[in-house]
C-alpha cells in the first residue's frame, strides 16, 4: 500500500478539494483499514462544506456513506478478514453506555460520525474504521455494493422517521421533501409498512417524477405549481394524513407539515436544520399533534437487509450519477446544487 492517497478534505467554510493525505494506519486493536469501494455524497456533507454545521472540525476528510473492502485488521479483530466486502455504518458506538444499552447508538457518549468531529471520512481511497466488528456488515453473497449503499444511512433514516412515530401498517403518509431520505421514506412506507396512501411533496418536479415512477407515491404535490394544502386535503377526503415525515428542516416545510397532519396526527422530522426557526405552537396544541424528531439510530438495518435480499425493497433507482474519486469536486457541485436531476452521486475508486 502507498504512503499517501487521494481524499476530499474540508478545510473551512467554502474550502474543500481533492488532495494528497497520508494513508491511515491501525491505531487500536479493534481497528480495520479498508479500501473504499463505493461511496456517496450526503446532503449533510454539503451542509458541512458550506459551513452550516456549527461543531464541524477541520481539516477533515469528508463522507460517511460507503462500502469498503477489508485490507488490514487490528489484533483484536476476529470476525473480519482481508478481502471481506462490507457495508459500513455512518458512525461508531461503544455498545456500553446508557444510550447504547437503550438502542440509541447515534447518541453514544463515546461514539462518532465518519467525516465529522472525531473521525476521518470515506471520500478517500482508504479509511480507518474503529470498532470494526460492530461497524462493518459483510455484504451477503449475491448482493452488490449498489444494492446496499443506501441502507446504513438513507434507508435507515427513512425507517427511523416511520418507526419513531409509532406508525402502524395501513395508515396514510405524506413525505415533505423527497430528496434521497424522503424517497427512502416513501419506498419504505409503501413497500415495507403497507401504507394505504403515500403523498410526496417537493418543489422539484424531477424528484416527484422519480417517486411516482418508482411506484412509491400515490399522489405527488408540487407547492411551486399547486396549492399544496388544498390538493393534499382533496387527496385525503379533507382529513389530512396520519403521519407527516418532514425531511427539509426549514420553516416553510415544517409549517406545511403542521397543516397536512390530521387531528391527533404525528409529525416526524428527520431533518438537520441549518438554523433555528419558529413553529406554530397554537395549531400544534389545539389540533393535538405529536412532534417526533431525531437522528436515525441504525435500527431496522437487519430487517431491511432481509427485505433487500427478498426483493421487497430496492433503492437502486436513487443512484442516478457516478464517477471516480477524481471527479468528486464536480460531484459536490452537481449534487449540492441539484443539477442534472441528480438524486444521488456515487463515488467509485480513484483512477490513476
Amino acid at each position: 500500500m502507498e504512503e499517501t492517497m487521494k481524499a476530499l478534505v474540508y478545510d473551512g467554510p467554502g474550502k474543500y478539494g481533492l488532495t494528497d493525505v497520508s494513508v491511515p494506519v491501525i491505531l487500536k486493536p479493534t481497528d480495520v483499514i479498508a479500501k473504499v469501494t463505493l461511496a456517496a455524497i450526503c446532503t449533510s456533507d454539503i451542509h458541512q462544506v458550506r459551513g452550516e454545521i456549527a461543531d464541524a472540525v477541520y481539516p477533515r476528510i469528508q463522507g460517511h456513506e460507503f462500502c469498503a473492502e477489508v485490507v488490514e485488521t487490528g489484533s483484536g479483530v476476529k470476525n473480519l478478514k482481508a478481502g471481506d466486502r462490507c457495508m459500513v455504518l455512518p458512525g461508531t458506538f461503544c455498545g456500553q453506555c446508557d444510550m447504547c444499552r437503550s438502542g440509541r447508538f447515534i447518541l453514544c457518549r463515546d461514539g462518532g460520525i465518519f467525516g465529522n468531529i472525531n473521525m476521518e471520512g470515506c471520500h478517500a481511497e482508504y479509511i480507518r474504521i474503529p470498532r470494526a466488528e460492530q461497524t462493518m456488515f459483510p455484504i451477503p453473497e449475491g448482493l452488490t455494493e449498489e444494492d446496499v449503499i443506501m441502507l446504513p444511512d438513507m434507508l435507515a433514516t427513512g425507517w427511523f422517521g416511520i418507526t419513531n412515530a409509532g406508525f402502524t401498517e395501513g395508515g396514510s403518509v405524506a413525505v415533505i421533501g423527497v430528496g434521497p431520505v424522503g424517497q427512502c421514506a416513501c419506498l419504505l412506507a409503501k413497500k415495507a409498512f403497507n401504507a394505504r396512501q403515500v403523498i410526496a411533496v417537493d418543489t422539484l418536479q424531477y424528484r416527484l417524477d422519480i417517486a411516482k415512477n418508482a411506484g412509491n407515491a400515490d399522489v405527488v404535490i408540487n407547492p411551486a405549481q399547486d396549492k399544496a394544502v388544498k390538493k393534499l386535503m382533496e387527496a385525503t377526503g379533507g382529513a389530512g394524513v396520519d403521519l407527516v415525515i418532514e425531511t427539509a428542516g426549514i420553516k416553510a416545510t415544517f409549517d406545511l407539515a403542521v397543516r397536512a397532519a390530521k387531528m391527533n396526527g404525528i409529525i416526524s422530522t428527520v431533518a438537520v436544520p441549518a438554523a433555528p426557526f419558529e413553529v406554530n405552537m397554537p395549531s400544534i396544541v389545539f389540533r393535538n399533534l405529536t412532534i417526533k424528531a431525531g437522528i436515525q439510530n441504525g435500527a431496522g438495518i437487519r430487517k431491511m437487509m432481509k427485505m433487500i435480499m427478498a426483493g421487497k425493497i430496492d433503492s437502486r433507482f436513487l443512484l442516478t450519477h457516478r464517477a471516480p474519486l477524481n471527479d468528486i469536486e464536480k460531484g459536490y457541485d452537481v449534487f449540492g446544487n441539484q443539477k442534472d436531476n441528480c438524486m444521488k452521486w456515487l463515488i467509485t475508486p480513484y483512477e490513476r
